[in-house]
């Protein structure tokens, strides 16, 4: 038998963790042709088949299976040795980072720019969504890492908190009338919100159910800038986290709109597959805890 090498071993593992060889070659940064091919080569070492290719996907066999759980091990193995030896300058590559817009539009070049001076040959990119579907690409293997509210509960799914973030109530300066609240204006205006797929929907969920307060009318959007232009606009009224707003708060475009009922903190966390113990996502891990700034204003970079 042949000796195996760290290429096919990286291929078959990823092959077998992804949900697909295409997206198994992407992260390896490497053609599909070239992903099967060091598969193939690695079953004719072995002499035994991993993958099952009879079906319209390939699926593991029972050696496949019994490998894959060896497999980590052994790359994680790997992992520790050139971390005992060595280096921060060894961290490189590229890394799809999701991340929701609140990050992406205040402190995610902030966190680029200081991973360009630490780690010069890692190639940060950045991929912008609402929390379920990034989590869901990150637990395919289509993301590398994720920075998102949404409360994973994924078995598969290392988690650190970076921050609680505050939001608050607001609506235009003129539909605000003296001692007037929420619970007064949801009975005029629509409240606008992010659509489920996000996990500040969690905010308004909690408020309701603790204030009792009914709210008639609801506009959802997929977009948190949007919101803040509807409620800018006059057509509703919402809640944004309070250091994002400062910009249209000083410029007295938007007021606080105060609530019998104080709305909860948001968790924003750092997620990544617990299997994943590549040295690049720790790198990338203590740069973003040492970045985050939810309270850096709306595009004021």
């Amino acid at each position: 038998m042949r000796r195996l090498s760290l290429k096919q071993l990286e291929a078959f593992y990823w092959a077998a963790t992804c949900d697909s060889f295409a997206t198994a070659a992407d992260k390896l940064h490497i053609s599909q042709s070239s992903l099967s091919k060091r598969i193939v080569e690695m079953e004719s070492s072995l002499g035994r088949a991993l993958f099952d290719r009879s079906g319209r996907r390939s699926t593991l066999t029972a050696e496949g299976r019994a490998l894959h759980s060896r497999a980590r091990t052994l790359l994680n193995q790997v992992d520790e040795l050139v971390a005992s030896i060595g280096a921060d300058t060894l961290i490189g590559g590229r890394c799809r980072l999701g991340v929701g817009e609140i990050a992406a539009s205040s402190w995610l070049p902030k966190l680029v720019s200081r991973l360009g001076e630490r780690h010069p040959q890692l190639k940060l990119e950045p991929y912008v969504d609402l929390g379920l579907e990034l989590e869901t690409k990150l637990v395919s293997g289509k993301l590398d890492a994720a920075m998102i509210a949404y409360p994973s509960t994924h078995p598969d799914l290392g988690s650190v908190l970076l921050a609680e973030v505050e939001y608050i109530w607001v609506a235009r300066s003129d539909k605000i009338d003296g001692a007037c609240k929420v619970e007064d204006l949801v009975k005029h205006l629509p409240v606008v919100t992010m659509s489920r797929q996000a996990g500040s929907t969690r905010i308004l969920d909690s408020w309701r159910n603790t204030s009792q307060v009914i709210i008639p009318d609801i506009i959802e959007s997929n977009s948190m800038v949007t919101m803040a232009g509807l409620i800018s606009a006059g057509v509703a009224i919402g809640y944004l986290p309070h250091g994002w707003l400062q910009p249209l708060l000083r410029n007295g475009t938007l007021k606080i709109l105060h609530s019998n009922t104080p709305l909860t903190k948001l968790q924003y966390k750092f997620y990544w597959r617990s299997d994943d113990t590549r040295p690049l996502l720790a790198g990338l891990r203590e740069v973003a805890l040492e970045m985050v700034d939810y309270d850096t204003p709306l595009l004021m970079l």
